[in-house]
């Protein structure tokens, strides 16, 4: 199991890409740039269950949680902390109205070792 926490505001699928979704915002570039400094240096290999929880200190009401999952998760797989979001086989997703913004992740691994 991998648990750890980003000082960061999650990125919306929506704010992610310009020019018909061909090529990424720089919201994007800023926040992946960001975001791998601050995953850790940790793989989970083969088929997993993540939970995220969005800390939203604004815009918490119009923010879709669902549009929040995919490109931290496409970060995930470029810091080789996943291998493919594709093994992702289960997944939940909260969001919380907070003072700081903040993702807190915990990551489980599927493999069940005899």
């Amino acid at each position: 199991m991998l648990n750890f926490t980003l000082p960061v505001r999650a990125l919306s699928i929506n704010k992610a890409w310009r020019g018909g979704a061909r090529y990424r915002s720089k919201f994007y570039l800023d926040f992946e740039k960001e975001v791998l400094h601050l995953l850790p240096k940790k793989h989970i290999d083969g088929e997993i269950e993540i939970n995220y929880k969005f800390y939203l200190k604004k815009n918490y009401s119009r923010s879709d949680v669902s549009n929040l999952v995919k490109v931290l998760e496409d970060v995930m797989v470029r810091a080789d902390i996943i291998t493919d979001d594709s093994l992702v086989k289960k997944f939940s997703a909260e969001k919380f109205k907070a003072d700081v913004d903040n993702i807190v992740v915990e990551i489980k691994s599927l493999i069940i070792k005899v």
